[in-house]
């Protein structure tokens, strides 16, 4: 059997086998686009962002060719691609578990908390994806939780939400 065959055999395998998870995936997606207007769960339940949020549209920028847009939604994006490219190469290019998958994940893990970290600390609440989105759920269904959660903005020195 032909490299290529084997790995659109291995990627069909996968398909397959994570074909619910993609089905449950799109149902959330679909139900908190529609009540909420956004993806990320942090974001829906909370109201603050999570260091993956804005990878969709960095990776979306990307496949556009537009690296400086990726960079301005998440610049985790870089990192989250070399990891994704790294695992890929072994799981579909070779058919074997990349080897030191636990410290790639675990490098990836401190690059994106550092990314997210210095965003929120230069750009929160002003600027996407560093926004505190006001329609969450607890602000829903908490009384006075929107409240708490700007006054903790001034106690921390961060400023007002203005999103």
């Amino acid at each position: 059997m032909s490299k290529l065959r084997k790995t659109v055999s291995r990627v069909g395998a996968d398909i397959r086998e994570y074909y619910w998870a993609g089905i449950i995936f799109l149902g959330y997606f679909a139900a908190a686009h529609f009540l909420f207007g956004v993806l990320c769960p942090q974001l829906v339940v909370t109201g603050i962002p999570c260091p993956g949020c804005g990878l969709t549209r960095a990776f979306f920028s990307l496949a556009r060719g537009q690296a400086g847009q990726a960079a301005l939604a998440n610049p985790s994006v870089f990192p989250v691609l070399a990891f994704l490219l790294y695992c890929g190469s072994y799981r579909y290019g070779k058919g074997e578990k990349a080897p030191k998958m636990g410290a790639a994940l675990a490098l990836l893990v401190i690059c994106m908390l550092a990314v997210y970290g210095h965003g929120m600390y230069l750009h929160f609440p002003e600027h996407a994806p560093y926004i505190y989105f006001r329609d969450n759920l607890l602000a829903r269904l908490v009384p006075g939780y929107g409240a708490w959660v700007e006054s903790a903005w001034g106690w921390l020195g961060l400023g007002r939400p203005t999103a």
